[in-house]
């Protein structure tokens, strides 16, 4: 019998542009009540570019700096904030910080909605890894209440 003859496909999950609309939104709504304007990076599940935004007052290299956070978390499958502190402990882990995608510090939140990866977020600009990573945490959770 041929081993693919029950072969099952699986239904899952995607992230459309007005979710991603409304966590970015979600996200800077949690920065701004902490009085800290942020940058934030949306990626879907592809890794790819959903939406890109700043506030007015961060500088353009919070943009770059947010999507390296989001790719890290989206790469990695877990937050970049616990993942910069695994790798200060780990010294082979260390040497991830020489590739130009990875950033090794808070902000990247992995989005998962019923045991499913959907994409992942990242922030940067709002005063320090671990706001960035509260905003971002802040942000997906209020969405992902929402679906």
């Amino acid at each position: 019998m041929n081993a693919f003859a029950h072969a099952e496909l699986k239904t899952g999950y995607i992230m459309p542009l007005e979710t991603a609309e409304l966590m970015a939104k979600n996200v800077m709504h949690a920065c701004q009540l902490e009085a800290k304007p942020a940058a934030v990076v949306v990626l879907d599940q592809g890794g790819n570019v959903l939406i890109s935004q700043r506030h007015e007052s961060v500088g353009i290299h919070n943009l770059i700096a947010a999507e390296r956070k989001a790719f890290t978390a989206y790469s990695t499958k877990t937050n970049s904030l616990d993942f910069m502190r695994n790798a200060q402990k780990n010294p082979d882990a260390q040497n991830l910080n020489s590739l130009p995608e990875l950033l090794l510090l808070g902000g990247g939140i992995p989005v998962v909605y019923k045991n499913q990866f959907l994409g992942a977020v990242g922030v940067a600009g709002a005063g320090g890894s671990v706001q960035d990573h509260q905003c971002a945490q802040k942000g997906v959770e209020t969405t992902l209440k929402t679906l």
